[in-house]
C-alpha cells in the first residue's frame, strides 16, 4: 500500500500520524460482489480479499494525493472481463473515486483519493459453467420420457391393442329410434 503519510502529519495538530491496515481473509463471503450494483446484466466475481485503511483519529480524511495499494487475486482472471476497485459504502461496493492502474494475471494496482474498505471485482458476460450432474439428469429424464412416449404411441398405433379380428365393431343404427341397440 502507498499513502502520503506527510500529508496526512501536515494536516494533523500534532504533526504526527498513523495508519491502521486490515486484511480480512474471508469476508469476502459477506460482502459478496453481488451487491456491485451495475447498469448491465454481468456475472460478478470478488477477485480480492476485502481490506481496509483508515485513520485512528481522522480529523481530515480528504486526501490531496490517492492511496495506491495492490491486491492478489484469490481467482483465476478471465482476460475477456472487466475489473473495478471499489470500496465498500454503508450497503454496496462503488467504483467512484477509485481506478484500475495496472493489471495483470495475478495482481491489480488500485488508486483511490479516500480511505475506506476496498475489494476488487470483476465482471464477465459469459454464462458460468454448467453443472454435469444437472446435465446427465437431464439426460436421464429424456430417456425416460422418449421411452414412455414410445410406449404410448404403440399401445394406440393400428393393429395393435386387444382385437380379435373380427369386424363386427361396427354401429348399426336402425331407422326406427324406438329400438336403438349398438353392437360391440
Amino acid at each position: 500500500m502507498e499513502i502520503n503519510l506527510f500529508e496526512i502529519a501536515n494536516s494533523s495538530p500534532s504533526g504526527s500520524a498513523a495508519v491502521a491496515f486490515m486484511s480480512y481473509n474471508t469476508m469476502e463471503n459477506l460482502l459478496k460482489p453481488d451487491f456491485f450494483n451495475t447498469s448491465n446484466n454481468t456475472i460478478k466475481t470478488m477477485m480480492s480479499t476485502v481490506i481496509s485503511d483508515t485513520l485512528p483519529k481522522p480529523t481530515n480524511t480528504k486526501l490531496t494525493k490517492p492511496v495506491n495499494f495492490t491486491l492478489k487475486h484469490i481467482r483465476e482472471f478471465d482476460p475477456s472481463g472487466s475489473v473495478s476497485c471499489v470500496y465498500w459504502n454503508i450497503s454496496e461496493w462503488i467504483v467512484e473515486g477509485c481506478s484500475v492502474l495496472k493489471t495483470n494475471s495475478s495482481y491489480t494496482v488500485c488508486s483511490c483519493d479516500h480511505l475506506s474498505t476496498f475489494a476488487l471485482i470483476m465482471q464477465t458476460s459469459h454464462p458460468p459453467e454448467s453443472n454435469p450432474l444437472m446435465e446427465l439428469l437431464n439426460l436421464v429424464c429424456v430417456i425416460v420420457g422418449l421411452v414412455f412416449f414410445s410406449l404410448a404411441l404403440l399401445s394406440f398405433a393400428p393393429g395393435s391393442g386387444s382385437s380379435t379380428g373380427s369386424s363386427s365393431d361396427v354401429f348399426a343404427v336402425p331407422n326406427n329410434t324406438e329400438d336403438i341397440s349398438i353392437k360391440f
